[in-house]
């Protein structure tokens, strides 16, 4: 199968968030394509467009919805999910500082994340398990002052508890109840924040025409003309954001290819990452 591509050129490619979602909103093809864990393998596959316009609402619902202060923290605690990396493309372009922590596993995952959130102090927690942090366990202790907002992992969620079956507090921002009653204009020009470069490889994928496929879990492995990342980091957001400028697809794999090999190599043959 031939790699799939957004169009355009790399010497094209916008150097800022606004000229980034102008190039998602002209193009049809896929952007983002995401991969959901267990034995009936979901795929989603969003295009620059619906990325964009996905993007363009979370705008709209974070500036009106959220009083953070212009240099607290953002830490988005999500899976591999094509809603979080929708926030993270929606974060950034507000210019919120946004730290990306993969879901804990463990109870000393737990503790690192608390440790995280406690030195961070982040005004936001964008989370796809509020209860975690609502609740009895370990992580409660790390929101403090924070506000929570619920990601829901359906394409039609009509709220977080319709979803999961989760009552979410009166005051956490149920982020799927409220982003569709957001236009899918700007409320405001964005400020021409540059796009961060990354620091690895940011070049070689996509000049040889292959995208970044994303996953959830450490894997040793050599992919064709693609480029290999794990779910974590500022340098995995930069990767993402580079990608798209450079008109190719990111690829979310949000089960763990060492335990899934058969769905592993099922997304390797149906997005021609070889």
């Amino acid at each position: 199968m031939t790699p799939i591509t957004l169009g355009g050129s790399a010497a094209q490619a916008p150097q800022n968030f606004p000229a980034l979602l102008d190039l998602l909103e002209s193009r049809p093809q896929p952007a983002l394509i995401w991969y959901g864990a267990g034995e009936n393998q979901e795929r989603v596959e969003l295009s620059g467009r619906v990325l964009q316009n996905w993007a363009v609402k979370l705008i709209g619902l974070f500036s009106q919805e959220t009083e953070i202060d212009e240099d607290a923290p953002v830490l988005v605690d999500a899976a591999p999910h094509w809603k979080a990396a929708a926030v993270l493309l929606a974060a950034g372009a507000l210019g919120w500082r946004t730290t990306l922590s993969a879901p804990a596993a463990a109870q000393d995952d737990a503790e690192a994340l608390v440790s995280l959130a406690s030195g961070l102090e982040p005004g936001l927690i964008i989370t796809d398990r509020p209860d975690a942090w609502t609740g009895a366990g370990p992580m409660a202790s790390g929101l403090g002052e924070a506000e929570l907002a619920a990601l829901s992992p359906g394409l039609l969620d009509a709220s977080f508890e319709e979803s999961t079956g989760e009552r979410l507090p009166a005051w956490a921002l149920d982020i799927s109840a409220e982003v569709r009653q957001h236009p899918d204009q700007l409320p405001a020009p964005l400020p021409p924040l540059a796009l961060p470069g990354a620091t690895t490889g940011a070049e070689s994928g996509a000049a040889a025409g292959g995208g970044l496929v994303v996953v959830g879990a450490a894997i040793e492995t050599s992919l064709k003309d693609w480029r290999l990342a794990r779910w974590a980091g500022e340098e995995l957001f930069a990767q993402m954001l580079q990608t798209w400028a450079q008109s190719r697809p990111v690829v979310l794999f949000q089960g763990d290819p060492a335990a899934q090999p058969e769905a592993w190599e099922q997304m390797l043959r149906n997005e021609g990452v070889r």
